[in-house]
């Protein structure tokens, strides 16, 4: 399963979290913290959100209407 298509189930599946963290096969041109991405069926967004990689503290949260949206943000490669 690639990446957009667990973004994807992540709507059907609000309880999972999608985690991304740097690694040789895929990198985030704009992350180097790692990432977490949950879907909020409430307000239909995904929220993504940004952590310390010491502690584990939020730095960041953004939210996007669509996964192409969450993966243009998160600009990864090889993919």
């Amino acid at each position: 399963m690639n990446i957009r298509e667990k973004l994807q189930n992540l709507k059907n599946n609000p309880e999972d979290v999608y985690s991304h963290a740097q690694s040789e096969e895929t990198f985030s041109r704009n992350y180097t913290n790692p990432v977490e991405v949950k879907y909020n069926p409430t307000e239909e967004v995904y929220e993504l959100r940004v952590f310390d990689m010491e502690g584990g503290e939020q730095l960041e949260s953004k939210t996007f209407h669509s996964v192409d949206e969450v993966l243009a943000d998160l600009n990864l490669e090889n993919e």
